[in-house]
């Protein structure tokens, strides 16, 4: 599954002597043949055939005709023969078919997809057990869960009574302990953006409360289901949950860093400014608007791209030279820094403030 680990990894890759070829391809045939996708495809590497590799132009083609099994609903893929890099990443929802050539992997898609399908893990709880759940780009896994201990409820009065309630709730309590236990270390291992809480009555609040604190912050709501609730109703509930808690919280971001910009602290917006920033590694979220696309300058000394002309690298003294995607070197120059990027939906507050912008380490 993809990841931000392999995200960096494909940031970090230059050519300084060739060229990369970043393609991605809608292999979704729930609404086309695969003669239709593979028409797409080569038109699509038509228009950048005199800028890419031949040999690689002809090991993706390959690929598509011999090895995919077209499974996937996407497919994203990197090559750069002179290099030896070759990277294939199945996608489990669709995307626009488009290639690009350059000294740097195209990564915008692919930055844009963990943004809109960040990794979430969901814990569905009863007295007894729980399930675990992972989401990510439109799929879900189920994981193993907690098994404890069955909990019997004795329908008889009189003294003995009160003792096995007293040994239920205490049953209960260990298997709650024990759930929290496990839910805990799904999140640290799988480094899930937020959790879901799911599951019927008084479980879920005293199921909350032994979590650590500060998994607790990270819960980003509450769904009513049923222990056993089919995959497809669990995928929907929180999938519904995880859409209106981003949207809010995409938008309070673009908020926050537009009035931070506006007071100079601690934040910038628009091209100019973000270049800038980003060349001296002070980017700590970079927030930029889906599908925005512009040209800069390339400075090739040290990398630094403006969104003006001009005749001096100001970190080098280099002559920057016109490139026709500036954005995606800004998002790969952000990652490869370790910073996060963030693709949020168009604007007018955003658009009135140059379509990207920056939340700074300092």
């Amino acid at each position: 599954m993809l990841d931000q680990k392999q995200l960096r990894e494909l940031a970090g890759f230059r050519s300084e002597s060739g060229t990369v070829l970043s393609v991605y391809v809608n292999t979704d045939l729930t609404g086309q043949s695969k003669e239709r996708a593979r028409l797409v495809l080569r038109e699509a590497l038509e228009r950048i055939r005199n800028q890419a590799n031949a040999e690689d132009v002809s090991r993706i083609e390959n690929y598509l005709d011999r090895e995919y099994d077209w499974q996937p609903r996407a497919l994203a893929l990197f090559s750069a023969a002179d290099h030896s890099l070759w990277r294939t990443f199945a996608l489990p929802v669709a995307v626009q078919t488009e290639a690009h050539a350059g000294a740097v992997p195209y990564l915008k898609p692919m930055a844009q997809l963990l943004e809109d399908y960040s990794r979430y893990a969901i814990a569905l709880v009863d007295r007894e057990k729980v399930r675990l759940f992972l989401v990510q780009l439109g799929g879900i896994e189920e994981k193993e869960g907690w098994v404890g201990q069955e909990v019997k409820h004795h329908k008889q009065g009189g003294f003995s009574a009160k003792q096995y309630q007293r040994r239920e709730d205490q049953l209960a309590r260990q298997n709650l302990r024990q759930s929290a236990e496990a839910t805990t270390r799904l999140m640290e291992q799988s480094h899930a953006t937020g959790l879901i809480l799911g599951g019927l009555g008084e479980t879920l609040p005293r199921f909350r409360e032994m979590l650590p604190k500060a998994l607790q912050k990270r819960v980003i709501g509450t769904v009513a289901l049923d222990m056993e609730a089919p995959l497809t109703q669990v995928r929907e509930k929180a999938t519904e949950l995880i859409s209106a808690g981003e949207q809010e919280q995409k938008a309070r971001l673009v908020d926050e860093m537009i009035t931070a910009a506006a007071k100079g602290a601690g934040a910038v917006t628009g091209l100019p400014d973000t270049f800038y920033v980003a060349h001296q590694g002070r980017v700590r979220t970079l927030v930029v608007e889906r599908g925005f696309e512009a040209p800069g300058y390339l400075c090739d000394g040290c990398g630094y791209v403006s969104a003006e002309p001009i005749g001096k690298c100001p970190f080098c003294g280099g002559k920057p030279e016109p490139i026709a995607d500036a954005v995606n070197r800004l998002v790969q120059k952000v990652i490869d820094s370790g910073a996060k990027v963030e693709v949020v939906a168009p604007s007018a507050v955003l658009t009135r403030a140059g379509h990207v912008g920056a939340i700074l380490r300092y």
